[in-house]
C-alpha cells in the first residue's frame, strides 16, 4: 500500500515537467513558460504474475496559470485500483501550489483521500535565504520546520534545468527536489535522457515536434539503496509536454495517456 500512496507525489512530479514552451537552441527561460490545461487517463500497463492488481483506472488533470511573479497550479489526481477479488481502492488528491519565479519561495496545499484507508492534508511554505539555504515550514498535519539541502530545487526549477540538459545534448541529470506532496524532507531524482525521436503524422500542434525519451528514478529521503522507490518513463517534447508516460512501481506499471490539451492565455501582468 505504501507504494500506491506514494503515487500522489509522483504524479505531482510528472506535472512539474509539463510547463515549458519551445526552447531556444541555447536554453530554457522563465519567459518561455506557457500556461495550459491537460488531462491524462490512467490504465494498467503490466504487472508480474501473482500480483493482486488486475486493473487501474482514473485520471490526472491540472491547470497552470501565470501569476506574474510566480507560477500557480491547481491539480487533481485520481487513481483507482482493482484486485483479482474484485475489490476497488482509490487514491484521490488535489494540490494547489505557488512558486516564485526567482526560486525564493514556494507554497503548497495538498489534500489526499485514500478511501477506506483514510486521508491526509498537508500545508506549508518554503523560504530560501539569501545564502541559498531553504527551510520547509509545515503547518499541517503538524507545525514542523524541515531544513532542505542548499541545492534543493522546486518543481519549475527542476523542469527548466532538465530541459536545459536536453537542449545542451546531455544524457544525465540528478537533483534534490521538494514539491510539498509528502510530510518529509526533499527527495532525490535521477534522469537518463535518450535520443531525439521525430513523430510522424501528429495532428496536435503542441506535440507535433521532436521528443526525447526520459527515464526518471525517484528516491525518498530515507532510501539509501540503489533501487528507486519508483520510476517514470516519459516521452518529453521540447515544449515540456509529455506525449506518453509510464509509472513503474515494483508491483505494476501504470500507463498515463494524454487525452486533452489546451493552451491558456497568459495572465495580464
Amino acid at each position: 500500500m505504501k507504494s500506491i500512496l506514494k503515487l500522489t507525489a509522483l504524479v505531482i512530479a510528472i506535472v512539474a515537467m509539463q510547463w515549458v514552451t519551445p526552447l531556444s537552441p541555447a536554453a530554457a527561460s522563465a519567459s518561455q513558460i506557457v500556461p495550459h490545461k491537460a488531462l491524462y487517463g490512467l490504465s494498467l500497463k503490466g504487472a508480474p504474475g501473482g500480483n493482486d492488481v488486475v486493473a487501474v483506472g482514473g485520471q490526472m488533470a491540472f491547470e497552470w496559470r501565470d501569476a506574474c511573479d510566480g507560477w500557480a497550479i491547481n491539480q487533481r489526481n485520481l487513481m483507482i485500483l482493482q484486485s483479482a477479488a474484485g475489490l476497488r481502492r482509490s487514491v484521490d488528491s488535489t494540490m494547489t501550489t505557488w512558486e516564485a519565479k526567482d526560486g525564493s519561495s514556494f507554497r503548497f496545499i495538498v489534500n489526499k483521500d485514500f478511501g477506506a484507508g483514510g486521508g491526509e492534508a498537508l500545508e506549508g511554505k518554503v523560504q530560501r535565504a539569501p545564502s541559498g539555504s531553504a527551510t520547509a515550514s509545515f503547518t499541517a498535519p503538524g507545525e514542523v520546520d524541515v531544513e532542505l539541502p542548499v541545492d534543493v530545487m522546486f518543481p519549475s526549477q527542476h523542469t527548466i534545468a532538465l530541459l536545459n540538459k536536453i537542449a545542451a545534448g546531455e544524457k544525465f541529470f540528478s537533483a534534490a527536489l521538494f514539491d510539498g506532496s509528502e510530510f518529509e524532507p526533499a527527495g532525490f531524482v535521477s534522469a537518463a535522457i535518450g535520443l531525439e525521436v521525430v513523430p510522424a503524422g501528429e495532428e496536435e500542434l503542441l506535440i507535433a515536434g521532436p521528443y526525447w525519451p526520459v527515464r526518471l528514478a525517484f528516491y525518498g529521503p530515507e532510501n539509501e539503496t540503489e533501487s528507486p522507490d519508483y520510476e517514470l518513463a516519459v516521452d518529453l517534447h521540447q515544449n515540456g509536454i509529455a506525449r506518453r508516460l509510464e509509472i513503474h512501481f515494483k508491483e505494476f506499471t501504470v500507463d498515463v495517456a494524454l487525452q486533452r490539451l489546451e493552451r491558456l492565455q497568459p495572465g495580464d501582468c
